[in-house]
């Protein structure tokens, strides 16, 4: 107390000096200058030794919990919290007035700004962390901290802190779930300690995939070969969960007997597929006498072992439940080898007579029967069928052998109230001609059905169902049971019940609705009430995003706010449906005015971020950038949308302004990147490194490759420091490689060991490459290849089948020795195969197949036309093929005569959609195609409703210009919306007569009143709009115009009804679908603002005022203060 009022008494003393000289705003904290000697004194370990009264320990912490409570700087309190945060920790740890608040300086810690942050907490003391962790955990849901600041503090705790202090690890345990790979990856090498290995093991559950891949690379550090090999036995066990995180050239060593002693380790963590592959051929491969129990313990392990291995049982009591996991896997979508689906269940005498076969035995046979075929199916009975209906109605079956089932099913099954619901996923095999036979209230109790995950509806049976639903006396009434079939509600139909709908928004502004549908909703609203304020605006919901530009803008601007334009970005990104180019469009040229565009990008989300043009992307700074990169892995559709030469452009600005050219490739860029990491430039991607590749094979799989790419990667995998040559490949290493091998060129391709290569792995490595294709990433980027680019990588496959099942000698095709099954086929490609080995497949194989033959892409001309005499040879002449063999002819249809076309039976609509499917047509089949479904329906033109005309496709263009004005308007006009997907090979005179019925006054009207909505709907039938009327088009209608209609406008009317002005409209994707033929007819001034489009000439640098360029060096009041109290301390 004595020393305290000595410096007190001090301070006192100075004071009238001091007040001279300091300024207004700091002449307050003179009166805690004693508090401060103190704790500097106390920080210089000065009085360390001293007893300090509790008295003076109160004073000290009332004097600061004044300040923090006075002080609205916090950059005063970081420097307070930084230079003195351990003695204000010790003095509340020892006081005895636990009433108070005992954290009272703590909470100052998550208001410290985000750039001082990782200083500040880089300086507490283990004691001070302790208690913020403490403090976190109670009111992390109330602190609401942003997420940059959560990543922050996780990072310096996880990377600073605990390697001071490994004690400190199980109160982090909590943040493990936040830490990101980076952090988790340089954790301190604690790998040996038995408590921070325990904490990981138990918590490792609760992590994602890429995080627990950083634990083991992490755990690697201090666990290499020599761990597994000399671990014992019980390795496994030893290890824990970590053992399932090791990179896999590490996970590989493990001995089958290591493997089996630690299964239950093993099968409670999420094993990747290579980890699944590698026990499951360890262990079956090895062991010969396991129980019933192990199998039951190894579960869907099974699926992935050689059936040889399986079939050792086969007189065992684990054989039924061996059947019983291959059968799971079967239900859940595995693919298997067709040998194992064969020799398990197949294989037996009863099924040569499938008319005798129990209900019981067929319900044990369902998820199995897509593989035995059409012909099977045809040879059971209604009785049959009928008993088995609930095991029949959960199989995935194709539509053609749904449809052989369901016509055979009671009609009472169908007929009844809720009787399609009984069907489940053979709703699909429903004649559209039954659908519309139906009552909306039967329609309406089996739409369930209709919504199930894995069914798709033929575009025919969703218009059927849409059409008569939508013309009942009480849409609104059931609108929520209509939802699942929102998207396929033609706008024709829709609008006559616009204005009942926006009568109570209530029930609408929820749905689904595709773009043109909120366009025509949301013109209702104007309607109604032509001004909207910003609050009513998002009380619209999902109609919200048909608003027009001029609309947004008035938002935008009305109150030009960053809280009031965060909530409407917000609501644009989190809508259900993707957004529509021209809205994109005009929010970022909006958006790109306001100074707050720089502070706004973080909420624009990755679809409206993506729609800035590249010339804009690239000016700038870093820290738009990385926020820019991080929207796009948060969210990697989008960017897979892109062309791929914008990706191209997009990524090399990146890597450049985040300085990532800097040598070798890094794991972390590589990963920083996400889905953009292989768009990189071929001269960065041959940088990556090496000890990543391999650690990671299994993720790169995942990933999308141009060709440039999968030569590079190709050349990579044959590295010595990789896999080396392929000649020296083993089972381990084609495993790791698995589909990649197909990127291997055909001279690799044949040096491969032939023992590796049988049919089952071959079988396997086609089943890994389409599942991927049918992944979102493999699907967005095989959708974004040309035809070319698939037909070559298609062609890798097809020779390596080929080569190594023996129907190549030298590079060409030799006797067939092989003939494959239906099952074959499936797992595989048709194309894959020769022809002789196709030709060569007995009869009931061949028809099985055919649905799967007729749709296959790559098959020749001269294929299909020995293909199809095949089918003669099965069938008789064309004019005898039922309407089941017409709708599975596909592809193999277009090597018909006019003659054999015009002979066909298209009375059934299933038939007349399988060959409306196919736009490859000649102008003389087309013609031949209509007659034969006039013929054979015995309807004139005037007479198809929207059902059929939407099941005529393409054949649409089979018909002349004369019969289509006989088309009735309105039918037409509700088929449009899938006509208008389709690239149409109709003359410019169909195109026309099409165009005048979609204006007849009953069904869309005058095309000047045409809204986008309408452009939309229709689709690639805008190129058919008369000269005159497609030259006075406006802005908004030009918006609507798909890219598709755009490239289908002949070059000479387009030339001529497009000035320049109108041009400069276009979004990015309609002037990139501008043809050469298009563009080579147009003038100067056309083409230059063509290219303004593609390459926009504004380069206004962007305004980032008030955003921070570093830090600005200026001494504080607090500083001034602390300097002049350590001259007093050391007068003192």
């Amino acid at each position: 107390m004595a020393l305290q009022m000595l410096l007190r008494c001090g301070v006192e003393a100075l004071s009238p000096r001091l007040h001279s000289v300091l300024p207004q705003s700091e002449k307050w904290l003179v009166g805690q200058a004693s508090t401060v000697v103190i704790l500097v004194a106390m920080e210089e370990n000065l009085m360390t030794s001293l007893p300090v009264t509790e008295n003076i320990r109160l004073g000290v912490l009332e004097d600061v919990v004044l300040y923090m409570e006075r002080e609205s700087n916090l950059e005063n309190k970081r420097v307070l919290l930084q230079c003195f945060g351990k003695v204000l920790t010790g003095l509340m740890l020892t006081r005895r007035d636990v009433t108070s608040d005992g954290f009272f300086h703590i909470k100052e810690y998550f208001k410290i700004p985000l750039a001082s942050l990782t200083e500040v907490l880089r300086a507490v003391d283990i004691s001070t962390v302790r208690q913020i962790l403490q403090y976190f955990n109670r009111n992390k849901d109330a602190l609401k901290l942003s997420e940059a600041y959560v990543s922050t503090m996780v990072s310096v705790l996880f990377q600073t802190q605990l390697s001071k202090d490994p004690s400190l690890f199980p109160e982090l345990a909590p943040l493990l779930g936040l830490a990101s790979p980076t952090d988790i990856q340089a954790f301190p090498r604690l790998q040996d300690n038995l408590n921070v290995k325990t904490t990981i093991n138990d918590n490792l559950v609760h992590l994602s995939l890429e995080k627990r891949w950083a634990f083991g690379r992490w755990y690697r550090q201090a666990f290499g070969p020599g761990n597994i090999t000399a671990g014992g036995l019980m390795v496994v066990r030893d290890t824990g969960n970590l053992i399932t995180c090791l990179p896999f050239v590490l996970f590989q060593l493990l001995s089958p007997a290591q493997i089996l002693d630690g299964l239950d380790v093993l099968l409670r963590n999420p094993l990747t597929l290579l980890q699944q592959q590698f026990v499951a051929q360890s262990v079956f491969g090895t062991f010969r006498n396991l129980t019933a129990m192990q199998f039951h313990r190894l579960g869907n392990l099974s699926c992935l072992a050689e059936p040889q291995n399986l079939l050792l049982y086969k007189d065992s009591e684990a054989f039924s439940g061996i059947q019983d996991k291959i059968r799971s896997c079967a239900i859940h979508g595995v693919s298997l080898p067709s040998n194992m689906i064969s020799s398990l269940f197949l294989n037996t005498s009863d099924l040569k007579s499938p008319g005798s076969l129990s209900s019981a035995r067929l319900s044990q046979l369902a998820d199995f029967l897509p593989w035995l075929g059409i012909d099977f199916l045809q040879k059971l009975n209604q009785s049959q069928l009928n008993l088995s209906l609930p095991a029949l109605s959960a199989v995935t079956f194709s539509s053609a052998e749904a449809a052989v089932i369901v016509d055979k099913l009671s009609s009472n099954t169908l007929f009844a109230q809720g009787g399609l619901q009984q069907l489940g996923s053979l709703v699909k095999g429903v004649k559209v001609e039954t659908l519309w036979s139906l009552s909306s209230k039967t329609l309406l109790s089996s739409l369930p059905a209709m919504a199930l995950p894995n069914l798709t509806l033929s575009p025919s049976q969703a218009n059927a169902v849409a059409s008569k639903l939508w013309g009942s006396v009480n849409v609104t009434a059931w609108l929520d049971q209509v939802e699942p079939l929102l998207s396929s509600t033609p706008l024709l139909s829709l609008l006559s019940w616009a204005r009942p709908l926006m009568t109570n928004t209530s029930s609408t502004n929820t749905r689904p609705w595709n773009t043109q549908q909120a366009q025509a909703l949301f013109q209702e609203v104007m309607n109604i009430k032509s001004n909207l304020s910003p609050q009513a605006f998002l009380a619209l919901g999902t109609i919200g995003p048909g608003a027009s530009c001029k609309v947004l803008k008035k938002l935008f601007f009305s109150q030009p706010s960053s809280s009031s334009l965060r909530s409407l970005l917000v609501f644009l990104r989190e809508q259900p449906v993707p957004l529509h180019t021209s809205l994109t469009k005009c929010v970022i040229e909006e958006l790109y005015k306001l100074d707050l565009f720089s502070n706004l990008l973080g909420e624009l989300g990755a679809q409206l971020a993506l729609a800035m043009t590249v010339s804009t992307i690239k000016k700038f700074p870093s820290d738009m950038m990385n926020s820019l990169r991080k929207m796009i892995v948060q969210e990697p559709r989008h960017f897979l949308l892109l062309p791929r030469t914008k990706q191209e452009l997009l990524v090399d600005k990146m890597v450049q302004t985040l300085e990532m050219y800097t040598g070798q490739y890094t794991q972390e860029e590589f990963q920083s990147l996400g889905v953009m990491a292989t768009s990189v430039v071929d001269e960065m991607f041959v940088q990556l490194d090496r000890k990543f590749l391999m650690d990671s094979v299994e993720l790169l799989r995942t990933l999308c490759y141009s060709s440039s790419k999968r030569d590079l990667m190709a050349l990579i995998l044959q590295e010595p420091d990789i896999f080396g040559p392929v000649q020296n490949w083993t089972t381990a290493v084609l495993n790791q490689v698995d589909r990649f091998i197909f990127f291997l060129p055909p001279d690799k391709l044949k040096l491969l060991p032939p023992a590796l290569l049988t049919q089952g792995r071959i079988e396997r490595l086609f089943q890994n490459q389409r599942r991927w294709e049918g992944e979102e990433m493999g699907a967005l980027c095989m959708a974004g290849r040309d035809q070319e680019e698939k037909v070559a990588l298609f062609g890798r496959e097809q020779f390596l089948l080929q080569y190594f099942l023996g129907f190549l000698t030298m590079g060409r095709l030799t006797a067939p020795t092989l003939v494959p099954s239906c099952e074959n086929l499936k797992s595989t490609a048709p194309s894959a195969w020769s022809i002789g080995s196709l030709t060569g497949m007995s009869n009931d194989a061949f028809t099985s197949c055919l649905e799967l033959i007729g749709q296959d892409p790559f098959l020749t001309p001269y294929e299909l036309t020995v293909l199809l005499k095949k089918t003669n040879q099965v069938y008789g002449a064309v004019a005898s093929f039922p309407p089941s063999v017409v709708s599975r002819l596909g592809r193999l249809a277009l090597q018909l005569t006019v003659e054999e076309l015009g002979t066909l039976r298209l009375s059934e609509l299933s038939s007349v959609a399988a060959l409306g499917a196919i736009s490859t047509w000649s102008t003389r089949q087309l013609p031949a195609l209509f007659s034969a479904l006039l013929n054979s329906t015995k309807l004139s033109p005037s007479q198809l409703d929207s059902s059929t005309l939407v099941a005529i496709g393409h054949i649409i263009c089979g018909i002349s210009s004369v019969e289509i004005r006989t088309l009735n308007a309105v039918q037409f006009s509700k088929a449009v919306m899938w006509l208008g997907h389709l690239r149409l090979a109709c003359s410019e005179e169909q195109l026309a007569s099409l165009v005048g019925l979609l204006s007849h006054d009953q069904a869309f009207g005058l095309i000047s009143s045409w809204g986008p909505q309408v452009f939309i709907e229709i689709g690639v039938l805008a190129a058919g709009i008369p000269d005159m009327s497609m030259s006075a088009l406006v802005k908004e209608q030009i918006e609507g115009f798909s890219p598709l209609a755009v490239s289908l406008i002949p070059p000479q009317k387009f030339t001529v009804v497009f000035n320049q002005a109108q041009i400069n409209m276009f979004s990015y994707e309609q002037a990139m679908a501008v043809t050469p033929e298009q563009r080579a007819l147009l003038s100067d001034v056309q083409q230059t603002a063509l290219s303004m489009v593609l390459t926009p000439w504004e380069n206004r640098p962007l305004d980032f005022r008030d955003r921070s360029s570093g830090l600005t060096l200026s001494p504080s009041p607090l500083c001034h203060l602390l300097g002049l109290l350590m001259l007093l301390l050391w007068l003192v």
